[in-house]
Formats: C-alpha cells, sequence, structure tokens
C-alpha cells in the first residue's frame, strides 16, 4: 500500500492545520512564560535545563513550521527570507545568545500565530459556507479543543513534574490537572512554585473555556434533534409526494395511450362509413 497516495479532504486539512497552530499558540506561550521567568527570577539548575531543553524543543516545531510554509509558497529561497525575518528570529533558542532580547522575537512570532488562526478560521467559514459559526463550533472547534486539551494536558503534566517539588511523579501532576480542568480542585497537590502556579493559572482558563465550548456544543446538539426529526419527515413526506406523482403520471400516460388507441380506432371506423357511403353513391349511380 503506498501510503502517499492517501488522499485527505479538504476539511480534515483544514481541520489539521487548526489543531497545528493551536499546538503552536501553547507551546509558545509556555516558552515565553519560561523566558520571562529565567530573565526575572534565579532558578535553580534543574529547572533551567528543563527550560532550555523545552525551549529547543518549541524551536524545533517552529522550523518544522516554517519549513512547511515555505514547501508551500511559490517563492525562492532568498525572498522567502526576506519575508520571514522574524519566523527565522523566533527559533534562535535563548540558551544560544548573549542577551534574552530576541525573546521579543518569540512574542511577535505568538502574534503572527494568533492573527493566522484567526484569518484561517474566518476563511474555512466562508470557503465552507455552512451558513454561520453554528457549524464551526458543532462541528470542528470541539474537535480542535478536544484535542489541545489532551495535548496540553500530558504536556503541562510532564512541565509541573520537572519544575515544581511538589509533584514528585507524572501522576500527581496529571492529577492535579484533571481535577483543576474539571473545575473539581480537590487542593490535596498544589503547586509551589512560580512557574506551577502560572500553569495552574492556564489550566484552569482551559478548563473553563473546554467545559462552556462543550456544554454549549451539547445543548444545540440536543436542540437539533426535534429539528432532524422534523426534516426527516418532511423528506420522508416529500418523497412520498414524488412516488404517489410518479405513480399518477404512469396512470395519464397509459390514459394518454388509450386515447391515441381510441383515436385511431375511430379514424378507422370513419373511412370505413365514408367508404361505404362512397360505394352506396356509386352503385346507385349505376343502377341510374
Amino acid at each position: 500500500m503506498n501510503f502517499l497516495n492517501i488522499h485527505i479532504s479538504e476539511e480534515n486539512r483544514k481541520l489539521f492545520t487548526e489543531v497545528k497552530n493551536f499546538i503552536l499558540i501553547i507551546v509558545t506561550v509556555i516558552d515565553l512564560i519560561f523566558i520571562f521567568i529565567i530573565t526575572i527570577y534565579n532558578v535553580s539548575y534543574d529547572e533551567l535545563l528543563f527550560m532550555s531543553i523545552f525551549d529547543l524543543f518549541v524551536c524545533f516545531l517552529l522550523f518544522l513550521n516554517l519549513i512547511t510554509i515555505y514547501r508551500k509558497s511559490d517563492k525562492n529561497l532568498l525572498d522567502f527570507i526576506k519575508t520571514h525575518v522574524i519566523d527565522i528570529l523566533s527559533m534562535i533558542p535563548f540558551n544560544f545568545i548573549f542577551l534574552r532580547f530576541f525573546a521579543v522575537f518569540r512574542l511577535v512570532r505568538l502574534i503572527s500565530l494568533l492573527q493566522l488562526f484567526q484569518i484561517f478560521k474566518i476563511y474555512a467559514l466562508r470557503r465552507f459556507d455552512y451558513g454561520s459559526l453554528k457549524y464551526f463550533v458543532q462541528n470542528r472547534l470541539l474537535k480542535v479543543l478536544t484535542f489541545i486539551l489532551v495535548f496540553y494536558t500530558i504536556l503541562s503534566s510532564i512541565i509541573l513534574q520537572n519544575i515544581d517539588p511538589s509533584f514528585t511523579n507524572f501522576f500527581d501532576s496529571l492529577w492535579y490537572n484533571i481535577v483543576t480542568l474539571s473545575g473539581v480542585g480537590y487542593g490535596d497537590i498544589t503547586p509551589i512554585s512560580t512557574e506551577g502556579k502560572l500553569i495552574g493559572i492556564i489550566t484552569i482558563i482551559m478548563g473553563v473555556l473546554f467545559l462552556s465550548i462543550f456544554t454549549a456544543a451539547m445543548s444545540s446538539l440536543y436542540m437539533e434533534k426535534p429539528e432532524e426529526k422534523t426534516r426527516l419527515l418532511v423528506k420522508s413526506y416529500i418523497k412520498h409526494l414524488k412516488n404517489r406523482n410518479r405513480s399518477l403520471q404512469k396512470k395519464v400516460d397509459s390514459l394518454d395511450r388509450d386515447v391515441e388507441e381510441l383515436q385511431t380506432k375511430l379514424d378507422e371506423i370513419t373511412q370505413i362509413l365514408k367508404d361505404n357511403i362512397d360505394n352506396q353513391k356509386y352503385e346507385k349511380e349505376e343502377d341510374s
């Protein structure tokens, strides 16, 4: 089987692009928080090592994204570099530069990603033209946020395990994220470091956002059931009318054929009568 020939629909391609942009936004935000923390506060060697590795990971993702953009563009390499200077500078890891001034370009890159996603979302709605934002919320946004939520939960759990002393293993940090996202918040495990608290704030916002959208989507689907039932009844009635019209049309066609046959027979009878009258006239003339 040739996997290179797998067809990806336009809608799934756009869905994948939205997910990719969401992931880049999340990791870039977290990386900017780390850069800010390293710039303002004194962190331990282990925390600095982890943040440096995470920054390299983010830079690698930005590099892959830039390569993808270049492959889709029709510009040569030099023109592409000229128009994507900020993107290139944003890929520079903070632990390889003198000053952390270039982190500003990472922030500009984040703003560009946010603008890109907003433009892309508007374009997607116009491209598919399904009527309103309702289609996007019910059919795409929930899928995107579900994927992003899973990705964020795993990523933030790994980060918390490495930067906050309250979390001694991955399960503890995962447990904290799940109860925080769900809005329960048992409080048996809480972050004590500044970095951990910042991630906790993001987790709370993510949980509220996801639960709100999930509730709205489920309510919308529930409200759609009567509409769907009515739609099915209308379709069934229309189908019944079409079948009835076809049946009536067949009867009309049959009547037309009968009328034609009767007309033909009537013409034959008329012709026979006419011939008889002519013959009678002829016989009378001969007798006379």
